[in-house]
């Protein structure tokens, strides 16, 4: 099967309902696009292997537009939707870079040793929690957080890019703090909703 085949709408996780226009319309953003689009994303993920999967998951989400659009908005779109993927995991990696490097989880932080296995994937899975979490969260929620939290950016900056208050600014990261917790405690999206607010 070649990677063109596997765009068809039968062979993307049931999107069978896909419009004619729109399976004929990614085809040819696939056959113009695929090559350049896989070496962007080779560029900011450091990995080929993980770009086609970024991509093909860019393609399938194309695939779920109603609308087939004029064709160089469809090409912006698929673009950004990848870039978006690809930030999604980046993210993820730091995520699972800190929870693996924390004396807490790692155990062996300042001893010099190597780290059991067993350790480093309870710490990969804390860190699949936490992202799952996020992901529950509004959309500039998780956008600040991931800025100033997981990339390190001040919140003045985090303010300046978004065009928000320092104080709003503040105000989403504890809320996502206070969320995230919550869940780790057991509570329920709901629960943790009810007790937590901007």
């Amino acid at each position: 099967m070649t990677e063109a085949d596997s765009l068809q709408p039968e062979r993307c996780g049931g999107i069978a309902a896909a419009p004619e226009a729109t399976t004929a319309a990614v085809s040819q953003l696939f056959r113009d696009c695929n090559r350049p689009l896989v070496g962007y994303l080779t560029l900011r993920l450091g990995s080929e292997s993980e770009a086609k999967e970024v991509a093909q998951e860019a393609y399938v989400r194309l695939l779920q537009r109603q609308e087939p659009g004029d064709p160089g908005l469809l090409r912006a779109y698929l673009f950004k939707t990848a870039t978006n993927l690809a930030i999604d995991r980046l993210r993820h990696r730091k995520v699972r870079q800190r929870f693996a490097q924390q004396p807490a989880i790692s155990g062996y932080a300042n001893t010099g040793e190597s780290v059991d296995p067993a350790r480093q994937l309870l710490a990969r899975e804390q860190a699949d929690q936490l992202l799952g979490y996020l992901q529950e969260l509004p959309d500039k929620c998780q956008q600040v957080f991931g800025l100033h939290r997981l990339d390190g950016i001040p919140q003045r900056e985090v303010a300046r890019r978004l065009g928000l208050s320092e104080r709003m600014v503040r105000r989403y990261v504890t809320y996502a703090m206070v969320y995230c917790h919550l869940r780790s405690a057991g509570l329920t999206a709901e629960g943790a909703r009810q007790k937590v607010s901007l």
